[in-house]
């Protein structure tokens, strides 16, 4: 019995460190090998969660900018500075509405995306090299990524009808030029990752777990 035991203490450690190793390849800033630029749709977030009322309406806003790489492992934490909203003063007005929290104050929704994430995406010699350009980075791309214009020059529009998941794929692939990612939680789509080159370019995304939407989804209206 006691041998059992151990083999089966000893087969948890295994599976945690496996896992552990799996998300943290390197802690190195710099160390990944594209972003994954991940929006939500705020309906399908509050439609399970209990967000701050006056934040939701219909629209995919931002959730982060994060380094990933091609084996679904990916950086966190990494060393370097400390988030400081005075840092992005000049972006603060575009942030609180396009990079918000639905469920708590946006500046520490800010400065949780920047220490996990943020801080392992600058590189000194790239277009993401501090604090400031890794949340301009973002703005950018939100600019340049409007999911909701894209889908809707597909005749893809937010409804109470269900819709291949496929479909929406292809058509976000048709208007940016690269396979996006997809996350659906009972059967409404809910998150969508365009997958960045280090130069801040569209490429594809490859299959990574856990971002892939099967079958028919809805993509919940107002309504």
């Amino acid at each position: 019995m006691n041998k059992l035991i151990t083999l089966a203490l000893f087969a948890l450690l295994f599976c945690s460190i496996s896992e552990s190793l799996s998300l943290k390849k390197s802690d190195k800033p710099g160390d990944f090998d594209f972003y994954l630029f991940v929006q939500q749709w705020i309906y399908s977030y509050c439609g399970s969660t209990s967000c701050i009322q006056n934040k939701i309406r219909e629209a995919f806003t931002i959730h982060g900018l994060w380094p990933e790489n091609q084996d679904g492992s990916y950086p966190s934490y990494c060393s370097g500075p400390s988030f400081n909203v005075k840092d992005v003063e000049d972006l603060e007005d575009q942030l609180n509405v396009d990079w918000i929290s639905l469920t708590e104050a946006n500046e520490n929704f800010w400065s949780s995306e920047f220490s996990k994430h943020g801080t392992c995406a600058i590189e000194s010699n790239s277009l993401v090299n501090g604090t400031h350009s890794y949340f301009q980075a973002g703005v950018d791309l939100y600019q340049k990524l409007n999911l909701t214009q894209a889908l809707e020059s597909e005749n893809i529009y937010p409804s109470s009808k269900y819709i291949s998941a496929s479909k929406i794929v292809s058509a976000i692939q048709n208007q940016f030029g690269g396979k996006p990612g997809m996350q659906c939680e009972d059967s409404e789509l809910s998150t969508i990752a365009m997958c960045i080159s280090k130069d801040l370019s569209v490429i594809d995304c490859p299959d990574l777990e856990g971002w892939s939407c099967n079958g028919d989804v809805k993509w919940p209206s107002r309504d």
